[in-house]
């Protein structure tokens, strides 16, 4: 079933044309292409699950070209599957990721053939192009999916002309004209069969004879009636490339949600802010997660929360000044609240067929072209009457309360980007459900219905359904309006963790060589574990070398005496003195009489601040030469002989130039990066270097361990 309603989805954006200023047939020009986006979401599961549901993704880029026209005017067309990618739960599949078996990879990349009858609109041919070959089977598969019946009627550009006709797997579907401007026709799609509903919109260009966009929601129920009846719930939202608006097919929740509705007032209304401080010419970051991409870029925060809205294009990935050749998908950006300011964020995805892994780990950056649309919002005020009825417009925008029979809706609508944003008196009770305007059939959830404004007349326009006790006395709406055209265009780079890791002029994050804090030094040294007659010392490690520690006198246990076994502890810079009898059994010694602990060390360490200097416009870069540190030197040894330390008194670890961090047996050749540089994690303020004092220190411990606890009397 998934497979039919994908190639069906990919097979109407080639069906109707133009022919005539009224009749819509596919009738187009050789040498005519789109390439379609087209997103899919499924849901499935038990009828009465009450809410456990599986959800599926799927995402595809295709491309159609029409090459000739046979004598009987059948239309020959080349198919370009040019990517493909599915997404259950953690698993992600894609043909960008090396995904597709090689055979199929090839079958795609050489793309389909094929044949369209001018008067059934079906395939009449189709096979592979190129040397490529194609089992018998999987062929016939697969023009029996792209053969579906695909709109085989003839459209009248007439506002209310209706027709019924078939579509897979629902036998009368009613397509009706529901809006004709000069440039396109949009239609609506309601239909139910048996087992299946659907309802639907797409929108044709009149002066090309494509379909430019195009939502159809599915309601599929498996052995209907039945105790175990199942369903399968599928949204199809489909565009041409060159389209400005946004995929959304959000998956099937269940039961929608009752919203408690902002009772919030708005924020005072305040002139956009300059371009520059828009875009502050920092670099943005691109997080990868699994197989995609967060990018984001930060605004000064004096631009406030009138920030505008962004159109991203012209995506690429480089590694350092080489652009590489992976091509991206991205969705329209947004703008959220986040560190003391506002960051606009997208979504990136690597499309084709291959496998785009290495040139994913060399890159340094994605580099974007984005357009910035300044708001400037303003404001409409309801004021319903007793019945739940009020009306107001402005500069385009309208908004209209109206009673219904279980509670008021409000229909909104503006120029396309108008963004509306509500706030109900405070203390008002009021919960809604945001639809589209022309919302679908009523089986339609919110988000299913929204995904519809795609291709809908009004992409603006939504209705908000509203329940309430009573009538509220005021209802305003905030109208986000944005320039018809871009005030500014720059070009941002979302560095990666790669990019941000070789930029020299990017403090990296902090991170603590010591992470639970600095060793103790000897002057600061105290017994630990007696608690449980236990008798431990921690030393720095560094100056844990330079000592020994014993018993000022023996004091054998059952003819073992008592000695120090010691540990060092990488992570923490540590080194453990413990007490145990000399075969290592004994470590606890309840009633043991009290004993002396002499610890000698041949010097004692002190960390003092090194004669060389930091650059103050970045500290974290580090000349190791100055310090007379050989590359050949362990990152352990270095450790052990230099500190450096930020403001905050933290010791800072070394960055590791590959994503592999650095362990202590590395060489400092391990840790250089291009420009002869190692690098600390932070921002240091100095650099300490151990130093030997010139005398011996001794320090002594007078130990008594605990008796030997009275046993509980549940115990006994």
């Amino acid at each position: 079933m998934i497979e039919r309603r994908f190639w069906f989805a990919l097979l109407v954006a080639a069906i109707p044309g133009v022919a005539k200023a009224e009749t819509i047939i596919f009738d187009p020009a050789v040498g005519a292409e789109r390439t379609y986006h087209l997103e899919i979401s499924m849901a499935s599961g038990f009828s009465d699950s009450d809410g456990f549901y599986d959800n599926q993704f799927v995402s595809a880029l295709t491309r159609f070209a029409v090459t000739d026209r046979d004598d009987e005017d059948g239309i020959r067309m080349d198919v370009f599957p040019l990517w493909f990618a599915y997404d259950e739960g953690s698993r992600v599949t894609s043909t960008a990721f090396g995904d597709a078996p090689d055979d199929l990879a090839a079958l795609m990349r050489e793309g389909f053939s094929a044949t369209i009858d001018p008067e059934s609109h079906g395939l009449t041919d189709f096979a592979p192009r190129g040397d490529a070959e194609m089992p018998e089977a999987m062929l016939a598969q697969m023009r029996d999916q792209l053969g579906q019946p695909v709109l085989p009627v003839e459209i009248e550009a007439e506002k209310g002309w209706t027709t019924t006709t078939t579509l897979p797997g629902v036998a009368d579907v009613e397509i009706t004209v529901s809006a004709v401007t000069p440039d396109a026709v949009f239609l609506s799609y309601e239909g139910a069969s048996a087992d299946t509903r659907l309802s639907g919109v797409s929108v044709l260009a009149r002066d090309s004879g494509w379909v430019e966009r195009s939502v159809m929601t599915y309601d599929i129920r498996i052995n209907p009636g039945a105790d175990d009846e199942r369903f399968s719930r599928q949204t199809i939202a489909m565009a041409n490339m060159e389209s400005p608006f946004p995929l959304y097919t959000h998956a099937f929740r269940g039961e929608p949600e009752w919203h408690d509705m902002p009772t919030f007032p708005f924020s005072t209304t305040v002139m956009p802010p300059e371009p520059d401080m828009v875009f502050t010419g920092k670099p943005g970051e691109a997080d990868k997660h699994g197989k995609t991409y967060t990018l984001s870029f930060a605004h000064d925060p004096a631009a406030g929360s009138n920030i505008g809205r962004f159109a991203l294009h012209d995506l690429h990935l480089f590694d350092r000044d080489t652009k590489l050749p992976t091509q991206f998908i991205a969705t329209m950006p947004v703008t959220v609240p986040g560190d003391g300011g506002f960051r606009t964020v997208s979504r990136a995805r690597p499309v084709g067929i291959g496998d785009v892994r290495d040139d994913l780990e060399r890159a340094t950056a994605l580099r974007a072209d984005v357009d910035w649309y300044p708001s400037e919002p303003f404001t409409l005020t309801l004021h319903p009457d007793a019945d739940g009825k009020a009306s107001v417009s402005r500069s385009g925008a309208s908004a209209e309360l109206r009673p219904t029979d279980d509670g008021y809706e409000l229909l909104l609508s503006g120029k396309t980007w108008d963004f509306f944003g509500l706030s109900f008196p405070e203390g008002s009770d009021v919960k809604g459900q945001i639809y589209a305007a022309d919302s679908g059939a009523d089986w339609l959830t919110p988000e299913e219905s929204q995904a519809r404004r795609l291709a809908l007349p009004d992409y603006s326009g939504i209705k908000v359904v509203l329940k309430a006790d009573s009538v509220p006395e005021k209802i305003e709406i905030r109208v986000e309006r944005y320039a018809e055209t871009p005030a500014a265009t720059r070009t941002v780079s979302f560095r990666t963790e790669r990019g941000k890791r070789l930029d020299p002029d990017t403090e990296p994050e902090t991170r603590a060589l010591y992470p639970d804090g600095a060793p103790p030094a000897l002057d600061a040294l105290t017994p630990e574990g007696l608690d449980l007659a236990a008798l431990r010392f921690r030393l720095a490690t560094t100056q844990a070398k330079h000592c020994e520690a014993g018993l000022d006198e023996p004091a054998p246990l059952a003819g073992h005496d008592l000695v120090f076994e010691t540990q060092a502890d990488e992570r923490t810079g540590t080194t453990t003195l413990q007490l145990e009898t000399d075969d290592g059994i004994r470590t606890h010694f309840y009633g043991h009489d009290p004993i002396t602990v002499v610890i000698d060390c041949e010097t004692a360490v002190a960390w003092r601040e090194a004669s060389e200097t930091l650059d103050p416009e970045r500290p974290w870069l580090i000349d190791p030469e100055t310090l007379g540190a050989d590359s050949t030197m362990t990152i352990g040894a270095f450790n052990a002989r230099f500190r450096l330390v930020d403001a905050e008194g933290t010791a800072l670890a070394l960055v590791s130039p590959g994503e592999t961090p650095l362990t202590r047996d590395d060489t400092l050749a391990s840790a250089l990066f291009e420009d002869g540089h190692i690098r600390a994690a932070g921002r240091p303020e100095r650099i300490l270097e151990a130093t030997p004092g010139p005398d011996p220190v001794t320090r002594r411990f007078e130990i008594r361990f605990p008796d030997l606890p009275e046993p509980r009397e549940d115990a006994r």
